[in-house]
This record gives structure tokens, sequence and C-alpha cells, in this order.
């Protein structure tokens, strides 16, 4: 368990590593591409779509980031109103949308997996720089599906190991 935990932490730390330099490389490359539109009057065309590229791998990694974090968008409108004044119920609701979500990437890791073995094998080129492979970014989804895997099996397990001690805290009380 030890050594699970010490993966986690790790897994988590590069992950924290790549959205925060992501975010910082994608502001400073569009302020280059602002100032090279609006002021050199020199613009470098591979430069935009390198830009693009960081943007949707960051996006990506932001992806693992929140599902990590629990932090993604979710619409909680039913479970607030019918279920806020009842925190085992809610813990339990919790448990059950994360089982639904694991169920979900499961289910699309097969496609995923043939989707990704497909652009391994055949090559995709970039638009203004012809030699650039792009399935590096299949790739890259791919690997944050397993971490969305990963991040919501850990979630899952904590959810029901709350349930659990939730279930003997209240036998005990009786």
């Amino acid at each position: 368990m030890f050594f699970f935990s010490k993966c986690l932490g790790i897994i988590e730390k590069i992950e924290n590593a790549l959205c925060y330099m992501g975010l910082l490389g994608i502001t400073f490359l569009t302020f280059l591409l602002v100032i090279n539109r609006y002021f050199i009057h020199y613009e470098v065309m591979w430069l935009g779509d390198f830009t693009q590229y960081c943007f949707v791998f960051m996006a990506l990694c932001a992806i693992a980031f929140t599902t990590r974090e629990d932090a993604h968008t979710s619409v909680d409108i039913l479970s607030q109103m019918f279920l806020a004044r009842k925190p085992r119920s809610m813990r339990g609701y919790k448990a059950f949308i994360h089982l639904l979500t694991l169920i979900t990437l499961v289910v699309f890791h097969a496609p995923m997996f043939r989707f990704t073995a497909r652009a391994l094998k055949h090559p995709s080129y970039g638009t203004m720089v012809p030699w650039f492979d792009t399935s590096w970014l299949i790739v890259v989804c791919y690997c944050m599906l397993l971490l969305c895997i990963l991040h919501t099996a850990v979630d899952l397990a904590a959810q029901f190991g709350s349930l659990a001690r939730n279930s003997e805290t209240r036998k005990e009380a009786r």
C-alpha cells in the first residue's frame, strides 16, 4: 500500500508540473504571437500550430488533474436539493457517480486503445510543419484516459472506504 501511495504521489507531482508548465508555456507563446503579429510584423507560421498543440496537451493534462481533484464539472442540483441534509446518502450518491464514471471510462478504453494503436502505426503530420508528427496527441489522450481510470478508481475506493467506516461507527454507537 505504501508503494502504491508513493506512486500516486509521483504521478500527482508530474501532472501538476505538466499543467503548470503548459499553462505558463501557452501564455508565453500567445504573448509572442501577439507581439509578432502586431508589433514586429514578422509572423512565424509554425508558432501558431505549436501553441495550439501545447494548448491541446495542457487541456488533456488538465482532464486527469481535475479528475484526481474531483473538481471536474458536474451537475449536482438534484443531489444538493434532495441529499444536502443527508451526509450518508450524499456519500452513497457520490460513490454511485464515481462507479458510473469508472464504468464509462472502462467502456471507452478498448476503442481508444485501438485508435491509439492505429495512430502509432500510421502517423499523421501537421498542417504548417509537414514533418511534425501529430499522432502523439492521440497517445497523450490515451494516457490521460488511463490516468482518469486510475484516479476514478482511487476516488471510488475512498468513497467506499468512507461508507464502510461510517457504517462501523454507526454500529458502535448503537
